[in-house]
């Protein structure tokens, strides 16, 4: 019954966030209004990769078992999906077919991901490596990183990469071997990856 529960409330999660992401994203900044200027930088901010990760990191990471954290984030990004172009296509009667696509992609593969990230979190021996991918991804999406610079570009996406570094830390020396692995990782995915972020 509990697992049912969980699985359920991660698709409300995503029914809900996705919802709320469409809607920020018809908002526009004004000039001179921070308070308008609010909604307009949570759309901006809810149109990047970096917060869905972290969400759907938290997820995997504090589910119960492996196969929970699998089906969890697969209903919140499930649901997520279905809610954000259902209302584009309310809103709009459109939606980018590419777009869904990508999202779709990252669903599907979304389960498999998520086990990594529970062992991350919940293998000892695997703590000390594992936590690296997404907080490498995270520092790609958020860092331009080259041969002899390191440019902040989302300050937000490195916020969150702190954020990751708490819900993997289990000791000193296991966080300082995640950060330089991470850090070197990052990299190599800046110099390979044909997705520019």
């Amino acid at each position: 019954m509990k697992k049912q529960r969980s699985f359920f409330l991660c698709l409300i999660l995503g029914i809900t966030l996705g919802i709320v992401s469409k809607y920020l994203d018809t908002f526009t900044g004004y000039d001179g209004n921070l308070l308008m200027n609010i909604p307009s930088y949570l759309g901006d901010l809810f149109t990047r990769l970096g917060i869905w990760i972290l969400i759907a990191t938290t997820i995997a990471a504090y589910s119960k078992t492996q196969i929970n954290s699998a089906l969890n984030t697969f209903m919140f990004f499930i649901g997520m999906l279905i809610s954000y172009y259902l209302y584009s296509v309310y809103l709009f009667g459109v939606f980018s077919t590419s777009d869904v696509i990508y999202w779709s992609i990252l669903a599907v593969v979304s389960p498999f991901l998520a086990v990594i990230v529970w062992n991350a979190k919940n293998n000892t021996s695997l703590s000390w490596i594992l936590p690296a991918l997404p907080i490498a991804l995270m520092l790609t999406l958020s860092l331009g990183l080259g041969f002899f610079y390191i440019a902040l570009n989302h300050i937000e996406e490195l916020i969150m990469s702190v954020i990751l570094c708490f819900i993997f830390y289990q000791s000193r020396k296991q966080l300082i071997v995640i950060m330089f692995v991470s850090f070197g990782l990052s990299f190599v995915i800046k110099q390979i990856s044909p997705f520019h972020f």
